[in-house]
């Protein structure tokens, strides 16, 4: 499965499940029915996960847009099977166990219990169970195996009543990498999918990200020493400097955490942001780059020439993950894709 929530996790969603279908996937992840609404109606027609129980009302959406909805209370499972048995259809869903990360799911102690009443369910059909590691990042860490045989535990539990399911997963991006046991019938791709790695503790060094994020000098002006620079004029220049304004800011996702603190690329060379980032610009200093003019290409994420700026050290500037940094770039930020096939 290939995980494309939040966008694609920044990425472009649809773009991204066509690479990813086009390189053999045959399913999709996402959390919002307006996330697997989006692809259904550019064409993406395999099967769609929802990674969570649906809300409310939403049963019309399930039963048009073939969407699989992820189940893990009686009271969701049965509106779901009212609807659809009215209709005359049988919904496939996935039982979600909580074996530890204590985020959503049926406990490990009534999930036999609910899978029974579930499957007594006329409009519904159980396609497989699943259960989301906590700590599968840590390859040291022994919890990813007990949450791991607390899953197996249910499964093999049902097998002995003769009750078997066709998908049934566990495995994020960390533990499709660390833990190869986990595998079981299907693997979800989130973070790995773009190139990233889950966690300083998990690096698979064949990973390339897949993301550059790039803006073009807007302007430049030459400031005396003792300029002071953006908002709170919380920066004062120590020389005559040269100071370029980059149209991208908090707007886009570029957050306000990284003003005074990250630097960008222009013509090779690393150029810090000065001054506080703005909602749709930030100033560097580009006072030891040689004749830097209005359209000089900036890196804001990703290699230019010997350098690099990834998403990891952005994310370790601002105390976050690389997770967030991607999944922050705005909406108003146009995606440009190398394959031709897939500009828009």
């Amino acid at each position: 499965m290939a995980v494309v929530k939040a966008n694609g996790y920044g990425h472009g969603a649809y773009q991204v499940a066509l690479t990813a279908l086009d390189c053999g996937v045959q399913r999709l992840g996402v959390a919002l029915v307006e996330e697997a609404l989006e692809l259904r109606d550019k064409g993406i027609m395999v099967p769609i996960h929802l990674l969570s129980e649906p809300p409310w009302d939403s049963e019309e959406e399930l039963l048009r847009y073939h969407l699989i909805p992820t189940i893990y209370t009686y009271e969701v499972a049965k509106r779901i099977s009212d609807y659809f048995w009215l209709e005359n259809r049988i919904c496939p869903v996935h039982v979600k166990i909580d074996t530890g990360m204590h985020r959503v799911g049926v406990d490990p102690e009534e999930a036999e219990e609910l899978i029974l009443k579930i499957m007594g369910l006329p409009g519904l059909k159980i396609e497989g169970l699943m259960t989301h590691f906590a700590v599968a990042d840590d390859p040291s860490n022994p919890y990813t195996m007990d949450q791991f045989k607390t899953f197996c535990r249910i499964i093999d539990a049902l097998k002995r009543r003769k009750i078997s399911f066709q998908l049934n997963h566990c495995a994020n991006s960390a533990a499709t990498i660390n833990f190869k046991e986990t595998h079981l019938d299907m693997v979800r791709l989130g973070i790995t999918l773009y190139g990233l790695n889950p966690s300083p503790q998990t690096v698979a060094r064949s990973l390339k990200p897949a993301l550059s994020l790039k803006a073009r000098v807007s302007f430049v002006k030459e400031l005396e020493e003792g300029e002071r620079i953006s908002y709170g004029l919380t920066y004062r220049t120590d020389r005559k400097s040269f100071i370029a304004t980059i149209p991208i800011g908090y707007g886009d996702g570029y957050s306000w955490l990284l003003s005074n603190r990250a630097s960008v690329l222009i013509k090779g060379k690393r150029a810090p942001v000065v001054g506080r980032v703005t909602m749709d610009q930030i100033m560097v200093d580009v006072t030891d780059i040689e004749e830097v003019k209005v359209g000089a290409e900036t890196v804001l994420i990703g290699h230019q020439g010997k350098e690099s700026i990834s998403t990891d050290e952005l994310a370790e500037l601002i105390g976050t993950i690389n997770y967030e940094i991607v999944c922050m770039i705005g909406q108003r930020v146009p995606r440009v894709y190398v394959s031709s096939e897939l500009q828009t």
